[in-house]
């Protein structure tokens, strides 16, 4: 999303152009030289809702001093609509499917096209006479972090418990492959990880270093996540398990990505909890190690 920006640049050559994202985003724009500045807002997440919106409305009194020509609100949820609405800027657009009240802030709505969601970002340009390579994300190949380049990174985390693959699984595929060396990333629960041919960076990488972990890596391996999207867009070989969310919706772009999703009845359900009593996980539980080796081995021969 935020590399709209350079795209943005090569049409309007002299402007200005800033950026607000959620403070833990923040190191990811270090890398789009063609952003001016960025500002930042904490998430309700890590300081609550009431001190959230007091952030806001602190860094709508700055927006309103930059005399901005215009605001694209991308995200179309109540919070970025008042960012976009308060803003003083003389165009205020945002998406026709704009949620939590968003639309009464915006005075241009752009109708999004069908999915995958990436779609919805770059139709902003479009509207503003841009045509972007949706392949392109002008992201920087940064130098390795690693010694060695053989490794497989595996992300198993996220913010959805829905969405997290068995980790019995990704021990068992370890195990199975001992021709690889395995990078583990993320946070969240933690689980042992003792293999010989497995390196634990989980909870020690910013940003910037996961970056280049990912540019440099043989592949990758994660259930629907931000991680998952950033290996994409990197152009590192990607593989993807669905389990709630939809992949033909949320899919990570790329031109070497492969998906995985199992054929049952309750997915795409967009629960963050499984709710099946009966057959807990039983969308992500249905894609065994054998499959994602498969899958894993046409993926590093293409």
């Amino acid at each position: 999303m935020f590399s709209s920006s350079q795209w943005a640049r090569k049409k309007f050559l002299s402007a200005k152009i800033d950026w607000v994202t959620y403070d833990n985003y923040r190191e990811l724009f270090d890398y789009q030289p063609s952003i001016s500045r960025v500002f930042t807002i904490p998430h309700y997440s890590s300081c609550g809702m009431v001190e959230s919106m007091v952030q806001i409305f602190k860094l709508i009194r700055t927006l309103k001093k930059e005399c901005y020509d215009m605001v694209l609100d991308l995200q179309g949820l109540f919070r970025s609509g008042i960012i976009c609405g308060f803003s003083g800027a003389k165009r205020k657009i945002g998406p026709w499917n704009g949620r939590e009240g968003s639309l009464f802030f915006y005075k241009e709505r752009i109708m999004p096209p069908p999915p995958p969601a990436q779609e919805r970002y770059l139709e902003f340009l479009r509207y503003l006479g841009i045509q972007p390579d949706p392949y392109d994300f002008q992201l920087p190949l940064l130098p390795p972090i690693l010694d060695r380049k053989d490794y497989i990174v595996i992300h198993p985390y996220s913010r959805w418990s829905s969405k997290i693959w068995p980790w019995r699984n990704y021990q068992a595929l370890t195990l199975r492959l001992p021709q690889f060396h395995f990078v583990f990333v993320g946070i969240g629960p933690w689980f042992p990880i003792n293999e010989a041919n497995c390196t634990d960076l989980r909870g020690k990488l910013p940003l910037g270093k996961l970056i280049a972990l990912l540019g440099n890596a043989k592949a990758m391996i994660s259930g629907d996540s931000g991680p998952a999207h950033l290996a994409a867009a990197l152009g590192c070989p990607t593989l993807v398990m669905f389990g709630p969310t939809d992949a033909a919706e949320s899919r990570p772009i790329g031109k070497k990505v492969f998906v995985l999703q199992s054929d049952v009845s309750c997915s795409p359900c967009w629960h963050a909890i499984c709710l099946n009593k009966e057959s807990p996980l039983q969308c992500l539980s249905g894609i065994t190690v054998e499959v994602v080796i498969k899958k894993l081995m046409i993926l590093l021969e293409n």
